[in-house]
């Protein structure tokens, strides 16, 4: 697989395997998507008569009694790793897929053959560059657990330290990449034939698992993920990360500690408390997102697992989130506002969050995030799912064409996965309890006087930096006025509107070059003011240079103004 700075989508390596294509063809029909086979084969081009030459005779009436997201699950069961793995991490972003498709691709697993060990040792020699036995004194044969991409086999190092280590599949570099240009190519053309597919944005899609799964075949990216996650948590005697082997470790295998626990919901069979466990799990996702801003993506069960004397300790981290500083506070914002229950301040901060794609009608949409709230109005603490609100509102933002960053998304699923865990061991569990501590601490951070005087001082550096580059700036926009270089550019179909934008352009382009001078000049005075003439101890020009910058201020605001109303 190529790095993730330079895949590119070749048409070229996507026809090469024909056999492949046929197979993907082949079960697309058999679950009732014969008319997606037929518009891919329309048109004269090199891919329908591939396709046609296949034969593949499908009826478009015939489509099983079963649902579209439970057919599509199938379609990703039958197609093997690659397809698999793009329904599992499809599952995971609701803000992609439809629910009723995220929540019907959360039932595949990873139902595929393992590798021999045969591959499995050559691998772990090839990237070691050292025998086996040279290392280890014991490695298992068979492995604990088979996936897509690796499998995991439990050993022994030759030190005596009981570890599990992570070897990739033989070629699946080369067989997600293959695949990954077919899914490219099958869904331009789909895009292309069918409009209604559209709103699904198949090659984002599609784009997004390819970032995704490169993540996961670089196992150094899990290793670089664990050491940041044990220097998180080094106080918390309650949360323990897997130590990784660094020198026994390599882009295609990982070794690591062994944990010896059961998963988190089977923790009364070690004696734990689920209790005192789902706190210490929800809590540790809650400082993974509002204080660290790095969180594991995906903590179900199966990824945590609880150990003896109440701890936990956090598994498979190859899939992170990232909450940067100025988005944990835009967090938290939303979190006091949904806590309070205030509608508008909901909406605005959901627009905060993410990027417009174009305009959006601010009380439908306002409209839309009340009825979502009103569904727990009135309802017991106990009874309310707040993660469950949070993902709702995030999915309510998108339909309303905001496009909120995949890592809001990913911070959503995450809250509403530990907290679905823990109502199932704690059904009186309040989430919004536990989450108010973590936000007042944000909050106070952010109007800490410290932070607001550093960032102040960041402001005036960059107000200084900004008033040294200024006047060049200006001096060049004169020069080429003054050289016939400057030149305005507009296109307009109506001639005579074309004449008033223009007239409108050179009235800006004055007033601001009015505004230009102002600045400079009253610089000039306040720099170069004479000790002469004095007014309460401070020279007059001084007076006269800031009133030039008052002047200067107030037309600036009308020519602001005057801009947004003609952009509106």
């Amino acid at each position: 697989m190529k790095e993730k700075s330079d895949f590119r989508y070749n048409p070229l390596n996507a026809l090469k395997d024909f056999n492949r294509l046929r197979e993907i063809l082949t079960v697309l029909g058999t679950h009732g998507f014969g008319q997606l086979i037929q518009e891919i084969g329309k048109g004269e081009n090199a891919l329908g008569k591939i396709i046609e030459s296949f034969r593949l005779k499908f009826s478009v009436e015939d489509v099983p009694s079963t649902t579209f997201p439970v057919r599509t699950r199938l379609v990703f069961q039958d197609l093997g790793p690659t397809f698999i793995k793009l329904g599992q991490i499809l599952s995971m972003r609701p803000d992609l897929i439809p629910e009723s498709f995220a929540d019907e691709l959360k039932k595949l697993q990873d139902n595929v053959p393992p590798f021999d060990f045969s591959d499995a040792k050559a691998l772990v020699e090839s990237e070691l560059k050292i025998s086996i036995s040279d290392v280890f004194s014991e490695f298992h044969e068979i492995p604990l657990g088979t996936a897509s991409i690796g499998q995991v086999y439990r050993a022994t190092l030759n030190s005596g330290e009981d570890v599990v280590v992570k070897v990739q599949r033989p070629n699946v570099r080369r067989i997600i990449e293959a695949d990954i240009d077919l899914m490219f190519m099958l869904a331009g053309i789909l895009e292309d034939r069918i409009p209604a597919l559209g709103s699904l944005d198949l090659k984002g899609i599609i784009s997004e698992f390819n970032k995704a799964v490169i993540q996961e075949l670089d196992y150094s990216n899990e290793r670089r993920n664990a050491l940041r996650f044990a220097d998180a948590f080094k106080n918390s005697p309650d949360i323990i990360i897997p130590h990784i082997y660094i020198n026994f470790s390599t882009k295609k295998i990982l070794t690591m500690q062994m944990i010896h626990g059961v998963k988190l919901n089977c923790a009364r069979q070690i004696g734990s408390d689920p209790k005192i466990l789902v706190r210490v799990a929800i809590k540790a996702v809650l400082q993974m997102v509002f204080e660290n801003g790095f969180f594991h993506a995906d903590p179900h069960p199966g990824n945590i697992f609880a150990l003896s004397g109440n701890r936990l300790a956090f598994l498979d981290l190859g899939m992170v989130g990232r909450l940067n500083e100025q988005m944990r506070y835009r967090l938290s914002g939303l979190l006091v506002a949904l806590i309070s229950r205030d509608v508008d301040e909901v909406s605005r901060a959901l627009i905060q969050m993410g990027n417009r794609k174009g305009k959006i009608d601010y009380s439908e949409f306002s409209r839309d995030v009340a009825a979502i709230m009103d569904k727990f109005v009135g309802m017991a603490i106990s009874d309310v799912r707040f993660s469950e609100i949070l993902r709702e509102l995030l999915d309510g933002a998108r339909k309303h064409q905001i496009k909120v960053p995949n890592d809001y998304a990913m911070m959503g699923k995450a809250l509403l996965t530990v907290e679905g865990v823990g109502r199932e061991m704690v059904p009186d569990l309040n989430l919004e309890e536990e989450v108010r501590p973590f936000i007042k601490k944000l909050i106070i951070m952010r109007y800490s006087p410290s932070r607001i005087g550093s960032s102040v001082f960041k402001r005036m550096v960059d107000l200084y930096h900004w008033s040294t580059e200024f006047p060049n700036h200006v001096m060049t926009i004169l020069d080429d006025l003054q050289g016939g270089n400057l030149k305005i550019q507009v296109e307009q179909a109506d001639r005579i509107k074309s004449f008033e934008n223009i007239e409108k352009i050179i009235g800006k382009i004055t007033a601001a070059m009015i505004v230009c001078s102002l600045i400079i000049s009253s610089a000039l005075f306040i720099t170069f003011s004479p000790a002469e003439y004095k007014v309460f101890g401070l020279p007059i020009t001084f007076f006269l240079g800031l009133a030039g910058y008052l002047a200067a201020a107030v037309m600036g605001l009308k020519l602001v103004r005057a801009v947004i109303n003609s952009n509106e």
